[in-house]
């Protein structure tokens, strides 16, 4: 299921970059445009992989490689647990289900 525009919008305000509205920035520091295919250049990734789960807590923004290879091509944990920090700091609330579909996979 795609994320609707909506909620897709919502996320993009929430992780806009702050010195340049046409980006976001990732859970790296990294900046992903806002423009352009949202497949190729920068992804959001259903934590608990709920694909009707949209909610803003449980989608964390990623650019492409680290959707595509690091997250479903292998099981990386490194990556998992960067993820993991990175949301707990923005939705520290939900702590228990990041640790969840994050850490104990």
């Amino acid at each position: 299921m795609e994320i609707p525009k909506k909620v897709r919008n919502e996320l993009d305000k929430l992780y806009e970059a702050y010195d340049n509205p046409d980006y976001i920035v990732d859970y790296k520091g990294q900046y992903l445009p806002k423009k352009g295919n949202v497949f190729t250049i920068r992804h959001y990734h259903h934590v608990d992989r709920d694909r009707n789960n949209n909610e803003l807590w449980n989608l964390v923004p990623l650019g492409y490689n680290d959707h595509i290879i690091e997250i479903h091509s292998r099981n990386n944990k490194e990556v998992k647990q960067r993820i993991y920090g990175f949301m707990c700091n923005q939705f520290p609330e939900h702590e228990e289900h990041y640790r969840k579909y994050l850490l104990e996979v």
